[in-house]
C-alpha cells in the first residue's frame, strides 16, 4: 500500500493543480502516468510512437484574479464561496444586491414586473432550489439576470464544483447562505475568466501483448483528470476522485508485467470525464483496434474507501459477468459485498458499452464520498477494501480470459 498512497499524493500535490485545465495540470498527471508506464516496461500501443491520444475541448478555466468581498470584507475562497463553473469575466465595486422575487418563475405578472426593473450597477441574488431549475426558466428570465452586474446563488448544501464547456458573459457565483443577509450594502467582485476553445488534452495509453491471443483485448481505465483550481490557490485535489482509480489502475498494470496475460490488456487512462466523457467518447470514435475485439472494459472510479463494498454498473445488463464477479467474492470473501446497478452515463465505460462491448464500471462505497467534488478530497484516504478490490479485480480479469470460466 506504500506506493498506492505515494502516487495518490503525488497526483493529488499542489504543482498538478487539481488535474485540469489550469497550470497544465491535466498534462502533468498524463506526463506522471506515461513514466509510471514507461518504468514497469509497458509499451505504447504497438505503430505508436507515444503513448498519448490528444483531442481537443471548450473549456472555461479560472487562472488569474478571485476575489469577492460583502461589505468590503473578504470571503474565502473554495470556503465561502466559488465561482460558477461557466462564470464569465467581470469586476465591480460597491454594487448593490437584488434579491429575486421568487414568484417571477410561476407568476407571469410577477415575471413582467421584473422585466422592466433596471439592473446596472445590481448583483441578481436567488436560492439554490431555483439553480435546480434553471434549465426550465423561461427564456427571459436568464437573459434580464445578464443585465446585471452579476449573479450570486445562495447555497445551504457544500458546493460541488464542476468543469465548465461554456461561458456566460457575466460573474457567476455561489455563495454561502448565512453569509448573504437582508442587511448587507454593498458586494465587490473581481474575477478572471478564461474561455479556451479548443484545449488539448490526451488519453495515455499502454498496451502488454497476450501471450495466447494477442488479437483478443481487455481494457483497464481509469480517468486521471479532476476539477483543477480556481486560481493558484484554490484547488480540487481529486483523492478518491479519481488519484485513486488511477493507482489502482498502476496496481493492476504491475500484476500483468510481473504475470504475462494470456490476452492482449490496453490500460488507458482518460483525460477529461469530469468534462463529460470526452477522453473515452474521442477514443472509442477513434479507437487503436476494433471495438469487436475487445473482450471486457474494467473501468476504476472512486477507490478511496470500501467499508460498504463495491458497486458494479452494467451489472445488471452483462448478467453472466457479474456472476462469474460475485462468484469469485463469495469464494475468497475480498470484500464485503458487490452489488449492482444498471446503465448508467457517469463514467468511462458509458461510450463503450453503448457501442457494445461489454463494460463494467467499478467504484467503492464508503465513507470518502463524504467530500466529492469539493476543495477537501483530499489525502489521506482510509483505502479500505482497497486490497481486496484488487485482488477481485485481479481474479476476475484473469477468468475472462479463460474460454470456458
Amino acid at each position: 500500500m506504500k506506493a498506492v498512497k505515494s502516487n495518490i499524493n503525488t497526483l493529488c500535490s499542489k504543482s498538478f493543480k487539481g488535474r485540469g485545465y489550469t497550470f497544465d495540470g491535466d498534462k502533468k498527471a498524463a506526463q506522471f502516468i506515461s513514466e509510471e508506464f514507461q518504468t514497469l516496461g509497458i509499451s505504447p500501443f504497438p505503430g505508436k510512437n507515444s503513448y498519448y491520444q490528444h483531442y481537443t475541448l471548450p473549456v472555461n478555466t479560472f487562472h488569474g484574479k478571485v476575489d469577492f468581498r460583502i461589505n468590503k470584507k473578504k470571503l474565502k475562497l473554495g470556503e465561502d464561496y466559488i465561482p460558477a463553473s461557466d462564470a464569465g469575466n467581470g469586476e465591480l465595486k460597491n454594487g448593490v444586491p437584488f434579491y429575486i422575487n421568487e414568484k417571477i418563475f410561476t407568476d407571469e405578472t410577477q415575471l413582467k414586473e421584473f422585466l422592466k426593473i433596471d439592473l446596472t450597477g445590481k448583483v441578481v441574488i436567488y436560492n439554490e432550489a431555483q439553480e435546480r431549475q434553471r434549465f426550465s426558466w423561461n427564456r427571459v428570465i436568464l437573459e434580464k439576470m445578464l443585465q446585471a452586474e452579476g449573479i450570486i446563488v445562495l447555497y445551504e448544501n457544500k458546493f460541488n464544483h464542476s468543469v465548465g464547456r461554456w461561458q456566460l458573459p457575466k460573474p457567476r457565483f455561489y455563495v454561502k447562505k448565512e453569509i448573504i443577509t437582508e442587511d448587507i450594502s454593498s458586494i465587490s467582485f473581481e474575477l478572471e475568466a478564461q474561455m479556451i476553445q479548443e484545449y488539448t488534452s490526451q488519453n495515455v495509453i499502454g498496451h502488454i501483448a497476450g501471450k495466447k491471443h494477442p488479437e483478443k483485448y481487455i481494457i483497464i481505465s481509469a480517468h486521471y483528470d479532476h476539477l483543477g483550481s480556481i486560481g493558484k490557490k484554490c484547488i480540487f485535489p481529486g483523492a478518491n476522485d479519481n488519484a485513486s482509480g488511477v493507482s489502482m489502475m498502476i496496481e493492476v498494470a504491475k500484476y500483468y508485467t510481473q504475470n504475462p496475460p494470456d490476452y492482449s490488456i490496453v490500460f488507458i487512462g482518460f483525460g477529461s470525464e469530469e468534462a463529460g466523457l470526452i477522453g473515452s467518447k474521442h477514443y472509442v470514435e477513434n479507437p487503436f483496434f476494433p471495438l469487436e475485439q475487445i473482450r471486457f472494459v474494467v473501468n476504476l472510479d472512486l477507490f478511496g474507501s470500501g467499508e460498504e463494498g463495491m458497486m458494479t454498473v452494467n451489472g445488471s445488463v452483462f448478467k453472466e459477468e457479474y456472476q462469474l464477479l460475485e462468484k469469485i467474492n463469495k469464494q475468497h470473501k475480498y470484500l464485503s459485498k458487490v452489488a449492482q446497478r444498471g446503465k448508467a452515463a457517469n463514467s468511462d465505460h458509458y461510450f463503450f458499452s453503448e457501442s457494445g462491448v461489454p463494460s463494467f464500471f467499478f467504484y467503492l462505497m464508503g465513507s470518502s464520498w463524504t467530500h466529492y467534488h469539493d476543495v477537501y478530497d483530499a489525502p489521506p484516504l482510509p483505502l479500505s477494501g482497497f486490497e481486496g478490490a484488487y485482488k477481485l479485480i485481479i481474479d476476475f480479469t484473469n477468468a475472462l480470459q479463460i474460454e470456458d470460466y
